[in-house]
């Protein structure tokens, strides 16, 4: 096996994919582009071979006449999340099994950390949770519902492999009462992803954010450049930047078989900022073809960037987009080599070991701004935790998983963000965590990422591998019609 080395800096597990996970290529975490949340990808030539790995809490006793509700703990007399998990030692001697595609790895982020976030339940219910990780994912779960072997609970790093799974009967519908979280707690759209013919199937469990540019503040600064608040500003700035004789743009798109999802990014993000959510919507869903002038549009406006030689300064540097690495695309900003870089929130974790990240330091980032006068878009991507059994304590684990406490623990101890619009973002520790999080609370139109709610055949297959031939010289009507003619028929 190949050893992957080391990056200085440790990769946000968050980075999610439809049908898609992967093992990034130098540190040998899985990312997964919902899941990977990173958005992932999946990289079988240079992955970790790893069987799943669990952790598990175990349970400590309920003696104590005490009530944690608001602490994070409970006893035999108390409850928890406002008295809808009594603490009466319920469960004790049950455990229950979370699988996920977020494991033990190196480089990785301990698992630990997710599992200790349950000991206020366990403290409360006696329940033991037990956590799988596999970087097999889909594979695994779709084997193991089939063959009769669900896990307890099931930890989706993209909500249309669950659809797919609730459709073929695979999965319980949550419980009114955790429905009716669902729908209530979190980010305007979040439940949509959770839905499938009208119920419920999972909880939002985590979420990143992709519409970002990332800058130097000191580069603008020495330039007179202000961040720009609008689309439109930021293509004058673009322009701006090309008259100054500068590079506004670097592009990295190269992500072994994976290659082409930061195309898919910059499509998904201007689908938003031009048609707007509902042609969104239908775009996703296919309810208008992929070659619709709609979606043309979009690619023009993309196109005006990414297969803009002026923008990325040459023509060699627009062919160079295939074959530049997604983990070096921003890099030539602290070389002052181009301005901007569009990339998720994880890629804070790709800036060399010592880059100052902050609004007065190297490197910051802005919100890749809507047209002027319009909602303030969002695209973004995450986990949902579904049921694959109808136990009591799998109910328990998913509501308290859902719950603000959960939730904001893992926020602060491992900084990866909430969907929940409760999030007190006074209490988030890390500055650049809490920069995120004030961002994606502040979104008034959410969209998960497109690719990854597709059908895998066009999201992880031709969408990608179009887009790549289109950005390096192919045509935008081959480009759209050759994803149109993958569809899946109905």
């Amino acid at each position: 096996m190949v050893r992957p080395r080391k990056l200085p800096v440790e990769i946000p597990q968050h980075f999610h994919g439809e049908r898609k996970p992967f093992v990034e290529y130098t540190t040998g975490r899985a990312f997964r582009p919902y899941h990977v949340i990173l958005r992932g990808r999946h990289m079988n030539h240079k992955h970790i071979a790893a069987a799943a790995i669990a952790l598990s809490l175990v349970a400590a006793a309920c003696g104590s006449s005490s009530s944690g509700s608001s602490s994070g703990g409970g006893s035999s007399s108390g409850s928890l999340m406002n008295g809808e998990i009594k603490c009466s030692n319920q469960y004790k001697g049950k455990e229950v099994h979370i699988f996920s595609p977020v494991r033990d790895s190196e480089n990785d982020k301990p698992i630990k950390d997710l599992v200790d976030a349950y000991k206020p339940l366990a403290v409360c219910t006696g329940v033991k949770v037990v956590w799988e990780g596999t970087d097999q994912f889909e594979t695994e779960i779709n084997t193991r519902l089939a063959g009769g072997n669900a896990p307890d609970v099931i930890d989706f790093p993209q909500p249309g492999l669950m659809a797919s799974l609730a459709k073929k009967g695979q999965l319980k519908e949550l419980p009114a009462d955790v429905a009716k979280h669902t729908k209530e707690d979190f980010i305007a759209g979040w439940d949509t992803y959770s839905t499938v013919d009208g119920k419920i199937y999972g909880m939002p469990a985590r979420a990143n954010i992709k519409s970002l540019v990332w800058y130097s503040p000191k580069a603008f600064a020495d330039k007179g450049y202000k961040v720009p608040t609008s689309i439109e500003e930021m293509k004058s700035l673009s322009d701006k930047i090309v008259a100054d004789g500068g590079t506004p743009w670097c592009i990295g798109a190269e992500s072994g078989v994976a290659t082409g999802w930061i195309l898919t990014d910059w499509m998904e993000d201007f689908m938003l900022r031009i048609n707007g959510e509902k042609v969104y919507d239908q775009w996703v869903n296919h309810e208008i073809p992929f070659n619709d002038p709609k979606v043309k549009a979009v690619a023009d406006a993309v196109a005006a960037y990414v297969k803009n030689p002026k923008y990325l300064g040459g023509d060699a540097m627009v062919k160079a987009i295939a074959t530049t690495k997604f983990q070096d695309g921003g890099l030539p900003i602290l070389d002052g080599k181009c301005f901007m870089h569009r990339q998720a929130s994880f890629y804070s974790a790709l800036w060399p070991k010592g880059t100052t990240i902050a609004p007065d330091g190297q490197i910051w980032f802005f919100y890749l701004p809507s047209p002027a006068n319009g909602p303030k878009y969002m695209l973004g991507a995450g986990d949902v935790i579904a049921a694959g059994t109808d136990k009591p304590e799998a109910f328990d684990v998913i509501r308290y998983s859902g719950s603000n406490e959960y939730q904001s623990t893992i926020l602060n101890s491992r900084k990866e963000l909430s969907p929940r619009k409760d999030i007190d973002v006074t209490k988030v520790t890390d500055p650049l965590t809490k920069a995120f999080t004030e961002l994606l609370l502040g979104a008034q139109v959410f969209r998960f990422d497109g690719s990854d709610m597709m059908p895998g055949a066009v999201g992880a297959g031709t969408f990608w591998k179009e887009a790549t031939a289109w950005v390096v010289g192919g045509s935008t009507d081959d480009f759209l019609n050759n994803v149109e003619a993958s569809w899946p028929k109905a």
